[in-house]
């Protein structure tokens, strides 16, 4: 630890929201013992903001610690001269970035409240324009029954207000052609945002290719460095090119990864444009689906309303039919006073024939006007025929394109089931690895522990060796024994050695798990973007009700068709009538030509009514009314062609149909002009109620962009806090490599430091068996030296000196 360079640059990431602290340390060089109590004082300091984890003692069985403890501590790292810590806000706001928790409902939950709220609204919005249709039909019968009084007073006027209603249904043709314009236009654009889209897809295909090929190109790198690793732990010494060859592949792999995590966030943001894209191409034509559902609705009320009208003309004309039958009456009774002035009147005639004359040149003016008036009715009517076949055809297509999009979402909900499951493996992998490096930290503390007892043990032996050294000559026998019991501790050391050595593999592998861990949990993190799309489901459960609606349209149109049908039958029916009736006049002599012409009028008139009947099919009751009205006529011509043999006055005759005939004409254009001024009315009100309707469209249009407003909001929200997420666990990942990098380099330097050790205490064994040895040579030279004393003197003084001189020799010994 003490020749240790400076650390390198730091990059950390982290969220916005928590507070990072940074310490520097300057100038500190504290022994290995030292700064490993720090380090244990610090990570016990760390824990103020978690719960008690549990203890654990070297002797008993290890258990790993729970859930909560790992997920409330703040995240520290401290170096040699730098130190970390990272406190996070709240263990309730945020939590770890794999739990099943973020996958709570809740906000899917209070956007479903807010679309049942919106659809109630809806429907209360419904029910109440039922009740003021309902109000408004009432109203309109009252109307109705009030109006059948003042027809007789109001016909100049109204004929008045027809001219002007004709050019305002011109304006209304105009304004038709060019909304069938825009809406033509408006479906070339779409062809453009199909290509456009398209262009995208590619666009996005190549990114996606991309972002693989530098992910190969990063686990190449991650393989290359674990290939170093291990032929480095293999032959346990490192060379400066072995070092070279580190940094460079560390660089390599740095460089890959940051190319990698930029194409991957071009990537997200490529993803987000297009999701945003589709989901307000997706609420245009929703609203384009409501526009046209609520228009069909409008024209079906206002056709059954036509009916009704119509109806109730008939019960009107049928009250002026017995109004008429009694006038009818009353001119009998006024037939006697005709024929006494008949004579005062032959001389009128010729006036009245002239008069007759120009009436009828009104009448041809007038039915010419009227013929105008239906054929342009009847071009209205195709062109809203076509409009209808073209909303049932993009009805279709919408259906088709709900389809797809309901399999799409099928697909979808077993690709999130796919996921969950994977996120559930991840969470599973993240507690075993959580607790493989509680298990790794505190093998290292008793490493470390380990280390202190062996550098007491050192400083003890050096304190042996100087007392040895002054105590050789005359403990030699104790050093005897010292040296068997450090021959004993030596084979100990020997073997702990061996034993730390084949624990030092396993760790390895599984540093390389870890590895492939990280890798695994980086891959959940980027699944769970796909979790944004799960919101769409909730735009195609609004589709499947715009389905709905779309099923109940048809069958109204199909209910309007057998309607149709059967008032066609009936026209058919009272045209048979009509020709028998025709053949019985048919048989009457020549006197009642005249009658025949008029029945001839009648026919062509009948013909003009039939052909209104094909084209509008509402106007039954009409011609049924007529057609007794002509029946009535028929048996007065009967009755007066009776009389005409009996008196034999054709005079009469000719008078009585003249007046007839002009009753009979002011009646009808009477009756054209109510039945045109009562459509023009009709159409008057159905323009006001369009009018209204497209009031409502447009509030409830402005409703629904709040309500895409809100979801797109909230789908901001949710998105944010994926990638806030995401950061999160990226900072983890990055904490994690720092701190097993770390755990790499301080295995390296007790390695060394072992090694470190061994050398010296081998060196010292070797001095001392040096000495030993010199000590065991001195002591043999000194023995030889006295043996040779003895010798020397045994032959110099001889054995005289011992003889002559016995008290010497006691006392020279």
């Amino acid at each position: 630890m003490k020749n240790r360079s400076s650390s390198p640059p730091l990059h950390v990431h982290v969220d916005e929201n928590t507070p990072v602290h940074v310490h520097i340390k300057k100038g500190q060089k504290n022994t290995p013992a030292k700064c490993q109590q720090k380090q244990k004082q610090k990570m016990k300091g760390n824990t103020v903001n978690a719960r008690r984890t549990v203890q654990v003692k070297t002797k008993a069985p290890w258990m790993p610690p729970g859930k909560t403890s790992v997920l409330e501590s703040a995240y520290k790292w401290e170096g040699p001269t730098h130190r970390l810590e990272i406190t996070p806000p709240d263990s309730e706001k945020m939590l770890s970035v794999l739990r099943l928790s973020d996958l709570s409902t809740d906000e899917e939950d209070a956007v479903c409240c807010k679309m049942n709220e919106y659809e109630k609204k809806i429907d209360s919005l419904m029910n109440t324009v039922g009740t003021l249709k309902n109000e408004a039909k009432m109203h309109k019968k009252e109307h109705q029954q009030q109006m059948t009084k003042r027809l007789l007073e109001e016909q100049k006027e109204e004929l008045n207000e027809v001219t002007q209603e004709l050019v305002e249904t011109e304006h209304e043709n105009t304004l038709l052609r060019r909304n069938i314009e825009r809406i033509m236009e408006e479906k070339d654009l779409t062809v453009l945002q199909k290509k456009y889209l398209q262009r995208e897809k590619e666009c996005l295909m190549s990114k996606l290719s991309e972002v693989e090929r530098d992910g190969e190109a990063a686990a190449r790198q991650i393989h290359a460095l674990k290939n170093t690793i291990g032929r480095l732990n293999i032959e346990k010494h490192m060379s400066s090119s072995d070092i070279n060859t580190l940094t460079r592949q560390k660089e390599l792999l740095l460089q890959k990864l940051s190319t990698f995590e930029e194409t991957n966030r071009t990537l997200r943001e490529l993803l987000r444009e297009q999701h945003n894209r589709e989901d307000a191409q997706k609420m245009l034509e929703q609203q384009g689906v409501l526009l046209k559902r609520l228009a069909d609705s409008d024209a079906e009320k206002v056709v059954s309303k036509q009916k009704q009208l119509f109806l109730q003309n008939g019960k009107a004309e049928r009250d002026q039919a017995k109004t008429a039958s009694e006038l009818s009456k009353s001119m009998e009774a006024v037939r006697g006073h005709l024929q006494a002035q008949l004579r005062n009147k032959e001389a009128e005639n010729n006036r009245l024939t002239v008069q007759i004359r120009n009436l009828e040149r009104n009448e041809a003016q007038h039915k010419a006007e009227v013929e105008l008036i239906k054929e342009q009715l009847k071009e209205l009517r195709q062109k809203t025929d076509h409009d209808k076949e073209a909303l049932k055809k993009a009805l279709r297509a919408q259906k088709e394109r709900a389809e797809r999009s309901e399999e799409y979402a099928e697909q979808l909900t077993v690709q999130l089931a796919e996921k969950d499951s994977y996120v559930g493996e991840a969470l599973s992998t993240l507690e075993s690895w959580r607790s493989r490096y509680n298990k790794v930290v505190k093998d290292k503390s008793d490493l470390e522990l380990e280390i202190v007892t062996l550098n007491s043990r050192m400083a003890d032996l050096l304190e042996q060796q100087t007392t040895l050294e002054d105590r050789m000559r005359e403990d030699r026998d104790a050093l005897v024994d010292k040296l068997h019991q450090q021959t004993t501790e030596t084979t100990s050391f020997k073997m702990e050695n061996e034993r730390l050595k084949a624990s030092v593999v396993p760790m390895e592998e599984k540093l390389n798990q870890a590895h492939m861990e990280v890798q695994q949990l980086k891959n959940s993190v980027r699944n769970y973007e796909g979790l944004i799309e799960t919101y769409k489901s909730q735009v195609l459960k609004t589709r499947m009700e715009a389905d709905e609606v779309t099923a109940k349209l048809e069958k109204c149109d199909k209910e309007n068709k057998t309607l149709k049908d059967e008032m066609n039958k009936e026209i058919e029916l009272a045209r048979k009538q009509f020709q028998s009736q025709l053949a019985e006049l048919e048989k009457l002599p020549e006197i009642l030509r005249i009658t025949e012409t008029q029945l001839a009028k009648c026919q062509d008139q009948l013909q003009s009514y039939e052909k209104k009947n094909v084209d509008l099919s509402l106007i039954i009751a009409d011609l049924r009314q007529r057609i007794e009205l002509q029946g009535d006529k028929m048996d007065v011509t009967r009755e007066r062609y009776q009389s005409a043999q009996e008196e034999k006055k054709q005079l009469t005759l000719k008078v009585e149909e003249l007046e007839r005939k002009l009753e009979t004409t002011s009646a009808q254009n009477i009756e054209f002009l109510q039945v045109i001024a009562k459509r023009e009315e009709s159409i008057h009100q159905c323009q006001l109620r369009l009018e209204e309707k497209t009031r409502e469209c447009s509030s409830l249009a402005r409703q629904l962009e709040m309500a895409i407003e809100d979801a797109k909001r909230q789908v901001e929200q949710t998105r944010e806090r994926a990638t806030s997420r995401e950061r999160a666990a990226q900072s983890k990942v990055l904490d994690l490599e720092t701190q097993l990098s770390r755990t790499k380099t301080e295995l390296n330097q007790l390695r060394r430091n072992k090694d470190d050790v061994k050398r010296r205490y081998e060196s010292r064994l070797q001095d001392l068996k040096d000495r030993l040895e010199q000590s065991e040579s001195t002591n043999r030279s000194m023995q030889n030296y006295v043996q040779f004393l003895k010798s020397s003197y045994a032959n110099v003084f001889g054995e005289s000196a011992l003889l002559g001189s016995p008290g010497r020799s006691r006392s020279s010994p």
